[in-house]
């Protein structure tokens, strides 16, 4: 059909000549390929660590450097320690025992630690300040004599250490401004805090100057301690002036009552008190008295009436004898029981009875007499009694005022004294254990120190930096990954070559077959190409991309220089005009002629097959272009694409096709009809995958051409890839073959 025009347009499909339908390679079929060896998250992270190790040892470097320069850079700092003591509760301040007494030593440590932070003792340690710098310029050699063996520097630096603190921690600015500066300077380098459990509070101060840290650490305990002294000794004046105005009330109070107390003992007389208590005590014991006389007389009055009733009742002798309790009335009762007969027995029964029960009332009658006069004499104690309660009740009414007033003023005495002696020494609470003196050994850790943690929270940043930055990477850069983001088998990766032009490229291709490049494409080529077996001589490839530099024309020129290996005919036609660069150094370097028609010229029948095509004999490659004034779609869509690949097809055993962009239009999809197969371009750790993505699915969307579409990783550096252990095809290609 060479040279021959033949008519693509008008052509009706129905007529067109059956070509049997083209089966999909075997190899080509989209499936997910899935990792041999499992990589655990562990083993991910080992391995991303692993390839950028070195740039995780420049950050550690770089740490180390930059803390041991922070540490030359930053100065020296000191602190200066001083240490004050709470005067513990006094014994009777505690009624509850000692978990009352810790109870209050702990409050009381509470409440000292939180005014020595607070906002108004710094004001005041800071109006202290300024006074110690005027007090250091009046009396600069006194304090530099006296300093100058604990701080161990010059005379000079001795006299200006004040200066330089103000000046430091006292920018120049409004009066605000610069108390806001000082306290702030102030509360950053002052610590306060309590020794364990004792009764112990530790101050301290950093400063870059020993010297003024000692200054400043002393000053804020003395000033702490001059105000307790001071609020201490203002209530102490408060309380005093109270105690000397109540003084003369509760005296004259105390007179009065000593007064009336004397007058009452004028006009009652002297009572004594001895006496008054020995009648009470008698009139207790007569009280005593009668109640048992009461108790014998009601006793010997029961005998009585029961004797009158036993004779009434005509009840037995030896029953009366009983009841008198006379043993000779019993002793006759017996003698009577043997002898009733005896008269004169009866008469002494009958007398002893009357003797008897005459006994028993004169014993009343003595116990009546008896009882008749303890009562009188307990009447005239009662009297007694009385008239002396009477003249004791005033002086009972007295004597307590006189004795509490008196106890009044001895107290506010007492007091009044306790308060003078506290006003002229007056007790803060709290006193100085120990001074703080210049320290030699600085707070602040040498540079070597600061070497380590730098390089540790560096190696940890730029550990986090290549996490997050592979988590985040886009990118496509093992063939499993490629066929699991894109869905379409990955048929091979291309590794990058040093620089690629039309003549290193049929180098590479070509004269070292060897080398890992050439081994690239080549087996690519016979993984896309049919068997002869199969009953088909010819093949057509198509090569596409999503968008510009992903090695799309590279690829397919490498093809056609490999195809050229297999025998037969070799046509490149190049349908995007992004890569004219190469394109045109393949004419200027192997081109016997330019072409002076086009494949839009072949397409519209303006000119046969071989007027449209340039051969290139020395690399065995016929080339034919689309001019770059023409536009692809209406040629596509307008012609029966089977009419074309079946001329192709009958002149040439592979054709390439350099296709155009997919983000480019149409284009490239209405090509896909013309291939065999269709070679994805995506080049290595470059292409977004969502890019890739979204073109491979406007290129697969027509399921009825049933044309097997595989991706091609270009570019790929195969000293990084092999980093990523994928254990793909690409480590093969690190081998050397001889």
């Amino acid at each position: 059909m060479e040279g021959s025009i033949v008519s693509r347009i008008h052509l009706p499909h129905a007529t067109e000549m059956h070509v049997p339908t083209r089966e999909i390679n075997p190899r080509m079929r989209p499936f997910l390929r899935e990792q041999v060896d499992a990589q655990t998250p562990f083993h991910q992270l080992l391995i991303t660590i692993a390839r950028r190790k070195w740039f995780l040892l420049a950050m550690v470097i770089l740490g180390g450097v930059l803390a041991g320069l922070a540490g030359f850079v930053r100065p020296v700092l000191f602190e200066a320690t001083a240490q004050v003591i709470v005067d513990a509760p006094g014994r009777n301040a505690a009624p509850g025992g000692a978990d009352s007494a810790q109870e209050m030593l702990d409050a009381s440590i509470d409440d000292h630690l939180t005014m020595l932070s607070s906002q108004g003792h710094l004001r005041r340690l800071v109006a202290a300040l300024r006074e110690t710098k005027i007090g250091n310029i009046a009396e600069q050699g006194d304090v530099g004599n006296s300093r100058a063996a604990p701080v161990g520097g010059n005379l000079q630096n001795i006299r200006t250490f004040a200066a330089g603190l103000l000046e430091r921690i006292w920018p120049q600015g409004g009066p605000e401004a610069a108390d806001a500066a000082e306290l702030k300077a102030l509360r950053k380098g002052m610590r306060v805090g309590q020794e364990l459990r004792s009764r112990v509070i530790t101050v301290g101060f950093t400063d870059d100057d020993p010297a003024r840290a000692a200054v400043v650490a002393n000053t804020f305990v003395q000033v702490y301690i001059d105000d307790l002294a001071q609020k201490r000794r203002a209530s102490d004046r408060l309380e005093l002036a109270s105690i000397v105005a109540s003084l003369p009330v509760v005296q004259s109070d105390l007179a009065k009552a000593t007064d009336r107390l004397e007058k009452y003992r004028l006009s009652h007389g002297a009572v004594d008190q001895g006496a008054a208590d020995n009648a009470a005590k008698e009139t207790a014991e007569l009280s005593q008295q009668i109640s048992l006389s009461k108790a014998d007389l009601s006793a010997t009055e029961s005998r009585l009436q029961h004797i009158e009733a036993l004779r009434e009742e005509g009840a037995s002798v030896a029953a009366l004898a009983e009841a008198i309790g006379s043993p000779v009335l019993a002793d006759m009762a017996a003698r009577q029981a043997n002898d009733n007969a005896d008269a004169g027995l009866s008469t002494a029964i009958n007398g002893e009875i009357e003797q008897g029960t005459a006994r028993i009332a004169a014993e009343g009658n003595i116990y009546r007499a008896q009882i008749a006069a303890l009562e009188g004499r307990k009447n005239v104690l009662d009297a007694v009694v009385a008239d002396t309660a009477g003249r004791l009740s005033g002086l009972r009414a007295l004597e307590p005022q006189v004795s509490i007033l008196t106890q009044r003023y001895n107290q506010l005495l007492t007091q009044q004294q306790d308060l003078v002696q506290r006003i002229a020494t007056p007790l803060p609470g709290v006193s100085i254990l120990s001074a703080a003196w210049p320290p030699t050994n600085p707070k602040t850790l040498p540079p070597i120190f600061l070497i380590p943690p730098g390089m540790i929270v560096f190696g940890l940043i730029g550990g986090v930096f290549v996490l997050v930055r592979s988590r985040l990477n886009q990118t496509l850069r093992g063939g499993a990954e490629a066929e699991a983001a894109l869905g379409v088998p990955c048929l091979g990766l291309i590794p990058e070559a040093p620089t690629i032009h039309a003549k290193r490229l049929q180098q590479l291709v070509l004269g070292q077959q060897n080398c890992s490049y050439s081994r690239a494409v080549t087996s690519l080529l016979v993984t896309v190409a049919l068997n002869k077996a199969r009953g088909r001589a010819s093949h057509v490839i198509l090569v596409t991309s999503s968008v510009r530099h992903d090695g799309k024309t590279e690829l397919a020129w490498s093809l056609a220089l490999a195809a050229t290996r297999l025998g037969g005919r070799v046509l490149f036609l190049d349908l995007d005009g992004t890569g004219a660069r190469l394109t045109n150094e393949f004419l200027n370097e192997f081109g016997a002629f330019k072409p002076h028609k086009s494949f839009g010229d072949y397409m519209s029948d303006r000119c046969p097959l071989h007027d449209a095509v340039t051969g290139m004999p020395e690399i065995g490659i016929d080339f034919m272009a689309l001019a770059p004034s023409e536009d692809l779609l209406p040629q596509l869509s307008m012609i029966d694409g089977s009419l074309v690949t079946d001329e192709l097809r009958s002149m040439y055993s592979i054709v390439i096709i350099n296709g155009p962009l997919g983000l480019g239009g149409p284009e490239a999809r209405l090509l896909t009809g013309w291939a065999d197969a269709v070679l994805f371009a995506v080049r290595w750790a470059r292409t977004r995958r969502s890019i890739a993505r979204g073109v491979l699915q406007l290129l697969t969307e027509d399921e009825t051409a049933q044309v097997p579409v595989g991706s091609v990783l270009t570019q790929v550096n195969l000293r990084k890839h092999a980093g990523y252990r994928f254990g793909d095809s690409a480590d093969l290609l690190l081998e050397r073959t001889s």
